[in-house]
């Protein structure tokens, strides 16, 4: 989703303090998304689209336009969610579990590793080009919400965010970088 404004090769080691660095030099985005969300009740995935945006330091936005007009805002330790006209907004000091989940995301796009590294432990493979980073819960309570997030992309590009859960539903988010406004 974000786009370092740096975006030259690198000539070092490519590493997790490297990724961070990529990644928190862009402050703001806007990007396309395709969620696809694989449930073991269903026979086939629930598809979902729209934009996403982020603005630095805490912003993090997710508008679904398909198939339901949906807007989740997450800014400073307030979510929001707007669904048919009705917002509902909760402190996410009240709901840790799900600041883990949500927050996971913008501390990436933040490249926040001390953040990540509260809740998770963290694990880098490839290199500038093509790297993954994977997130495994280092609390039980976390662990009971999510098994582990996979996000990949290249340099300081965010494109594809896998999340699954212990019980084996997962979903898939491809997001494609929009130009800025």
């Amino acid at each position: 989703m974000l786009s370092c404004a740096a975006t030259a090769a690198h000539a070092g080691p490519w590493g997790i303090v490297q990724l961070m660095e990529a990644l928190a030099a862009k402050h703001s985005g806007r990007a396309e998304f395709v969620e696809k969300k694989y449930v073991s009740v269903l026979t086939g995935p629930v598809e979902s689209s729209g934009e996403l945006s982020f603005a630095a330091p805490d912003r993090l936005e997710k508008r679904t336009v398909q198939p339901l007009d949906e807007r989740l805002v997450l800014e400073g330790d307030r979510l929001s969610l707007e669904r048919g006209g009705k917002r509902h907004s909760v402190g996410l000091d009240e709901y840790p579990e799900i600041a883990a989940l949500v927050g996971s995301i913008r501390s990436t796009l933040m490249g926040d590793r001390a953040a990540l590294e509260k809740i998770y432990r963290l694990s880098l493979n490839g290199d500038a080009h093509r790297w993954t980073l994977l997130l495994v819960p280092s609390t039980p309570a976390v662990a009971d919400l999510v098994a582990y997030i996979r996000i990949g992309g290249s340099e300081g590009l965010v494109d594809r965010v896998e999340i699954h859960q212990p019980g084996g539903d997962y979903s898939v988010m491809s997001i494609r970088e929009m130009p800025q406004r």
